[in-house]
């Protein structure tokens, strides 16, 4: 994932270059970019916020009016800053506060919290940020890809080895408003460079790059590659993170050139730059450092080469479509060491919301329940007696009008019947004898529900009850593969890849079974 740093140097607005102040810039993926000065670019720590009247000791007849003020918070665009390695950085988005102030000296020191870093350039003005390309590595992106540009030819003849190294060709993916995506190839890395060396290294890098011709915000390129590394989760079944972020810009340099007349003028030319961009994430991970295999992901890129463009945008639309159906998902995959009872609970919730937002589910209209059945319970509560007319068996009032508050949305599915429900609108897609028979599905769906209940609502002899341990492993891995089943056939994958998808990854084989088998 994005490295955490800290760094000490110097630093000062566009629009007041002359005064510099030394601070320390520190970086990690949970909190994001911190700038601490040591003293204040500002003349005055403290700004008016109204008057207010002081009586005297006297009393009240002797007032005195008083302004009253409060520490500074100020808000800049853009701060720059040198490193004591003479690096370049520009901070974007900077929000300050006073960190601390000497009443007697009347000086603060400061503190900024940052919403993105560029390294290695200065752009003195917000309008100055155009990144023509962002280009961003992932965790595990070669592995999911799988396309090499290295061969290896051995002679034995001859006791050989020759290594060969061609970028594969960039793949463009779609193009989402006017930004293009791509899946490009690094050049190859070969270390080391040295005569008489021992050992060599030949790597190649995999990316997402997003073209940005049009010079769209930072933002919208930021919100595309999270999405993707939210899709790249969803396809190798873990955690992937972002592990760096790097831009092109056009910097414009002066360069003097001699004219016919042997006078030598300036002429501005533009270069390309290439940025480091750092921000902070919700959900980092150290997902780089887990063991991952192909043959354990849901998906391959070669699955989906031929629409990935389009799945990619099915992946955005019914993301927003879904939003708690996915942030359940991302949660419980971003959060590797969340305990398995809440594991269990988000994906069982996850798959609750899909049903209830796609198919809603109630058992009668609503408008029939309304004008019938909850008539009918109404009347009965109405003259079932008060508490002070029987205190032995009378109700409250309060307790009467929660039980028409509740009995008023009875006509939804019970999570069971939701369950039930998913499962026969998806068994077509399910490996052979999955659970097992019909039976054992409607008693699987009524064991996670009662479990979910049990778990949610906290009743002690209901918890007792609940599956633990093993079976509720199972009972999470049986509900995963049928939420992952839902949202494969929601990103418009046909039926008989997904099929083929789940027979092929044998997570599906630690699903739940009956207890009796």
């Amino acid at each position: 994932m994005l490295e955490e740093f800290v760094s000490l140097g110097k630093w000062w607005l566009p629009n007041k270059p002359e005064v510099v102040v030394p601070g320390k810039l520190s970086f990690s993926p949970e909190s994001g970019a911190t700038l601490e000065l040591i003293g204040s670019f500002y003349s005055s720590q403290l700004k008016e916020i109204g008057q207010v009247k002081i009586s005297s000791i006297e009393g009240e007849s002797n007032l005195t009016s008083g302004v009253r003020l409060d520490f500074i918070k100020p808000e800049e665009i853009i701060i720059l800053g040198l490193l004591d390695n003479n690096e370049k950085i520009t901070l974007y988005r900077c929000s300050g506060q006073v960190k601390s102030f000497e009443f007697t000296k009347l000086t603060a020191s400061l503190s900024f919290n940052v919403e993105y870093v560029f390294r290695k350039i200065h752009f003195e003005y917000e309008q100055d940020i155009k990144l023509k390309s962002i280009s961003v590595q992932y965790s595990h992106l070669e592995k999911w890809v799988g396309k090499s540009g290295i061969e290896v030819f051995v002679s034995q003849e001859e006791n050989k080895i020759w290594m060969s190294y061609q970028p594969p060709s960039n793949i463009h993916l779609t193009k989402i408003g006017s930004l293009d995506l791509y899946i490009t190839f690094s050049s190859v890395c070969v270390y080391p460079f040295y005569p008489n060396a021992y050992n060599a290294n030949i790597e190649q890098k995999t990316y997402l790059t997003i073209q940005n011709p049009c010079n769209q915000p930072i933002d919208d390129c930021v919100n595309l590659l999270i999405r993707f590394s939210d899709l790249l989760s969803f396809a190798m079944t873990k955690a992937t993170s972002v592990i760096k972020v790097t831009g092109k810009a056009d910097v414009i340099h002066e360069k003097p050139v001699q004219q016919a007349n042997g006078d030598f003028t300036l002429e501005k030319e533009a270069r390309e730059t290439q940025v480091i961009i750092i921000f902070g994430l919700w959900n980092p991970t150290k997902s780089s450092e887990i063991n991952l295999s192909p043959d354990k992901m849901l998906f391959l890129f070669s699955d989906v080469e031929n629409n990935l463009g389009s799945f990619f945008e099915a992946w955005i639309n019914k993301r927003e479509e879904y939003e708690p159906v996915f942030d359940l998902l991302m949660a419980t995959m971003y959060s590797s060491s969340l305990y398995l009872g809440y594991k269990f609970l988000n994906i069982i919730q996850a798959l609750e919301a899909y049903h209830t937002s796609k198919y809603e589910g109630s058992y009668q209209d609503k408008k029939i329940y309304k004008q019938g059945l909850y008539q009918e319970f109404i009347k009965v509560l109405d003259k079932f007696p008060s508490e002070s007319d029987n205190q032995e068996n009378g109700i409250s009032d309060e307790f009467r009008n929660a039980l028409k508050g509740k009995l008023k949305n009875q006509t939804s599915f019970t999570l069971e019947t939701r369950l039930k429900e998913i499962i026969n609108k998806v068994s077509s897609l399910l490996p052979n004898n999955f659970i097992g028979s019909v039976k054992d599905r409607e008693l699987f769906s009524r064991r996670a529900s009662e479990t979910r209940n049990a778990l949610t609502h906290h009743n002690k002899e209901k918890r007792q009850q609940a599956a633990r341990g093993r079976e509720l492993f199972q009972l999470f891995h049986t509900l995963t593969v049928i939420l992952q089943i839902c949202l494969l056939r929601e990103l418009n994958l046909p039926d008989e890849s997904i099929k083929i998808l789940v027979e092929r990854n044998r997570a599906y084989q630690k699903e739940w079974r009956p207890s009796s088998n």
